[in-house]
């Protein structure tokens, strides 16, 4: 009897290292087709999309949810970006831009990170080190924030909204981040503001207001040092799935 339960033991142990090689393999087998694919490939590869779901999501809920939230829809106070919308600061929201910002970060310290567009504090002109701007005053930051309005179709009183038109192509100077059309500009990460989805606070006057005084200037860290390569590319799937409709099976 000893004897018999002895090889039943080792039949067990035996089955399990077989059944958690294979899962190992397969695993080796996914995070490998996972970085050959081109990653902007990936979207029409099921396979793949499940996979790197089912690795990324306990890794997003440890480091990025308590930011981006629980249901990546960000954090308005905090100026976390909503991860699900249509709506991106860099690019269009590829696999592979989403990558990027994952691996490198933004603000991060790290040399390749998204840096470029930092809002300066127009009513405090190069505090905390920021760059130098020509300070405005909170009559003419209201008249900036009349013209966003307007510019969003929002009511607006026209007479202050011409005048922030004037500060918005001149004394502002925001037209060199934001684009003259106020649209944005994806290569630097300077929002769209014609449409409704602010970065900041609910987009009243208020929180317009306070953004153009105060400055903003948010980050996220570079987690390619912390991340492997698959891990990396399996997260930007991840919050990619999450944000584009897939194609049907």
């Amino acid at each position: 009897m000893k004897s018999s339960g002895i090889r039943w033991t080792v039949a067990i142990v035996t089955l399990l290292a077989l059944a958690g090689g294979s899962a190992m393999a397969r695993r080796v087998y996914l995070d490998a087709a996972l970085l050959r694919a081109p990653p902007d490939a990936i979207p029409g590869r099921r396979d793949l999309i499940r996979y790197a779901q089912g690795v990324a999501e306990p890794v997003y809920r440890s480091h990025c949810a308590s930011c981006h939230g629980a249901d990546l829809r960000g954090d308005p106070v905090r100026g976390a970006p909503n991860l699900a919308d249509s709506d991106w600061l860099y690019g269009g929201g590829s696999i592979s831009q989403i990558q990027q910002t994952i691996t490198y970060g933004i603000r991060s310290g790290n040399p390749k990170g998204r840096s470029l567009a930092s809002m300066p504090a127009f009513a405090h002109p190069g505090s905390e080190g920021r760059e130098k701007v020509n300070p405005l005053t909170p009559g003419e930051i209201d008249d900036l924030v009349e013209f966003l309005f307007s510019v969003e179709n929002r009511p607006a009183d026209s007479a202050a909204a011409a005048r922030g038109a004037l500060l918005y192509s001149d004394k502002g100077v925001c037209y060199d981040c934001h684009s003259r059309d106020a649209q944005g500009d994806q290569a630097i990460g300077a929002p769209n503001l014609g449409d409704s989805v602010w970065l900041y606070g609910d987009g009243s006057r208020r929180a317009v207001f306070n953004s153009i005084a105060q400055g903003r200037a948010g980050a996220c860290p570079a987690w390619g040092q912390r991340f492997g390569p698959a891990l990396l590319r399996a997260v930007a799937v991840f919050i990619y799935a999450k944000s584009h409709p897939l194609p049907a099976t």
